[in-house]
């Protein structure tokens, strides 16, 4: 773009995409399998009657369609590359030429429309060497129009070549693929399409940086024409110097100043600042998911400054960007900064699928601050191998003391229950036992062993002992004595009395009893008139005609049913008729 041109108002202005649009093959940009395969059937006169261009928009489909009947009408051709001075390589890219015809599917898929195309080309063509018909959009057609194209492809005119072009390639029906070469256009990395634009802007006299490039690049999202259109409103916002901050807000593109704040935050674990910079961040109108895949790639952007020893070839930033990312990437090691990336990418799903991703977004930037805590693990094995030194040094030569209480042994098979007793009981009853730290469990150290064996083998029943208000171990029995207030806790114990004592015998011939403490005067207080009523409390229930109550099978089924609870057991006054 010159001045002069500027200047002139009697010539219009020429978009860039229309300026730049390739008219040979060497200038096809991204498609170099598609153009080298078409060149050597041009060489080797191996011209198929029917084409099909797919690919995404703006990758020069329909381009390379029309420098393709240039090639083949070139009066220096056929040629592998037009030499667009003669009169119908001129005439074609005029769109003058009679026997070139382009039709955009979207207007013309009725039937109608391709009976008369049909018609159109029943004779030879009248002015060039071949009659080439472009049809874009060819996925618009209707399935008449597609009906009626079929019959022409099988057998089509003398010197008549068809090229469709269709970003939807799935639409078009397989009858009509089976007859064309298909040529599948590839999506253009960023890389390709910033190359091309940086060739553009030194042909327009343009200054503009790299990042400006990527960042266009990376908004095209795969169309080189898109870029190009892109830019050109770019340029019209700036004019010839184009700043970053110009592009960012014309591309509505986060702030890369504002990256570096949050990445500086949660590197140094300032978390108190995530808040405010989430704040601006909304009040700036951003949106978080999309901030958020850009923070990612700010980190990404980290990792290849700390690793690469030459960044900018990757991440197409300018020397002053690069020098920001070394400076804030220097106090990490590769690995942590590999770790940040990791967590971001982790917490990616739960901000796209949160129902507060403001908060989800806080929370998850705060996690990372505290990541900069963690130590490295060559320094915690190095601060255990020094701690296992001073140990090594304050210990004394001498054997080490073996604790007072070691854990229960394991418990023993069936067939040795009840006769030998593990090394570990045989001591006295009167010494003390105490569990790891240093507290008597239940106050007698058999009992102690009993307890922990109970909550090796069933945990849920092993605490109740420890309701117990006393225990007494005497005479090779372990009595567990329970108060008043807590007698049906002694219910609970007695109903798996059987296990117990199976597992009270497993410690030198032991017995197990429980027994409910009886209150006289409160027993008196509370029932008058119970005095010789017969009723049996459950303390004395051990082995009389209450255990038989409770080990009754109609009992037992009535409990499970209800849910209940043996309290007392009463016996029937025959004398009370009441």
């Amino acid at each position: 773009m010159s001045d002069q041109h500027l200047d002139n108002p009697n010539n219009s202005y020429l978009v860039l995409a229309r300026k730049y649009r390739p008219k040979k093959f060497s200038e096809v940009v991204g498609q170099e399998a598609v153009v080298r395969t078409l060149q050597n059937a041009i060489r080797e006169n191996r011209i198929s009657h029917a084409y099909l261009f797919s690919g995404m928009r703006g990758v020069g489909k329909t381009t390379v369609a029309r420098i393709l009947a240039k090639a083949l009408n070139c009066q220096f051709g056929p040629a592998p590359e037009p030499c667009n001075q003669c009169e119908l390589c001129q005439a074609i890219n005029e769109d003058r030429l009679v026997d070139f015809i382009e039709i955009d599917g979207a207007s013309n898929r009725g039937i109608e429309d391709v009976k008369a195309l049909r018609e159109s080309i029943q004779y030879e063509p009248m002015h060039s060497r071949y009659r080439i018909i472009i049809i874009d959009e060819v996925h618009q057609l209707s399935r008449d129009a597609f009906n009626a194209l079929l019959k022409t492809l099988e057998e089509p005119p003398t010197r008549t070549i068809f090229i469709f072009a269709t970003t939807e390639f799935h639409k078009v029906p397989r009858t009509i693929i089976s007859r064309c070469q298909h040529f599948v256009f590839k999506r253009l990395t960023t890389e390709v399409i910033a190359s091309h634009l940086r060739f553009i802007a030194e042909q327009e006299g343009l200054t503009i940086s790299p990042y400006s490039l990527k960042l266009i690049a990376e908004a095209a999202d795969g169309s080189l024409r898109d870029a190009e259109t892109l830019l050109d409103q770019v340029i019209s916002f700036s004019g010839l110097q184009v700043k970053d901050q110009d592009t960012e807000e014309i591309l509505g593109v986060i702030d890369h100043r504002l990256f570096e704040k949050f990445s500086r935050a949660i590197i140094t674990g300032q978390d108190e600042q995530i808040f405010g910079l989430v704040e601006e961040l909304v009040s700036a109108g951003y949106d978080l998911r999309y901030f958020y895949n850009g923070l990612i790639e700010h980190f990404r952007q980290l990792l290849v400054a700390r690793i690469v020893k030459d960044p900018a070839a990757l991440n197409w930033l300018s020397e002053e960007e690069l020098n920001h990312l070394r400076d804030i990437s220097q106090s990490l090691l590769p690995e942590e900064i590999l770790r940040y990336l990791t967590v971001l990418q982790e917490g990616e799903s739960g901000l796209r699928y949160s129902a507060q991703p403001r908060i989800f977004l806080e929370a998850h930037l705060i996690r990372l601050c505290y990541l900069s805590r963690l130590k490295p693990l060559d320094q915690v094995l190095e601060e255990v191998k020094e701690l296992k030194l001073q140990l090594k040094k304050g210990l004394p030569k001498s054997e080490p003391r073996k604790p007072d209480y070691q854990t229960p042994a394991p418990r023993p098979a069936e067939k040795s229950r009840g006769a030998v007793r593990s090394p570990d009981f045989q001591r006295a009853d009167n010494q003390t036992r105490v569990a790891g730290n240093g507290v008597p469990v239940l106050g007698h150290p058999v009992a102690d062993e009993f307890y922990f064996r109970l909550m090796k083998d069933r945990p849920a029943l092993a605490p109740i002992l420890k309701v117990a208000s006393k225990v007494e171990v005497r005479d090779k029995c372990m009595q567990f004595i329970f108060s008043q207030d807590k007698k049906h806790f002694a219910v609970l114990i007695e109903q798996n009395e059987a296990y117990l004592n199976r597992l009270a015998a497993d410690f030198d011939g032991y017995r197990f009893e429980v027994k409910v403490e009886e209150d006289s005067r409160e027993e008196k207080r509370a029932q008058p008139n119970l005095a010789g009523s017969g009723q049996k409390k459950i303390g004395q229930v051990g082995n009389g005609e209450g255990r038989a109550v409770i080990e009754d099978p109609k009992v037992k089924n009535i409990l499970d049913d209800l849910r209940g609870q043996v309290i007392s057991v009463k016996k029937k006054n025959n004398n009370n008729k009441s």
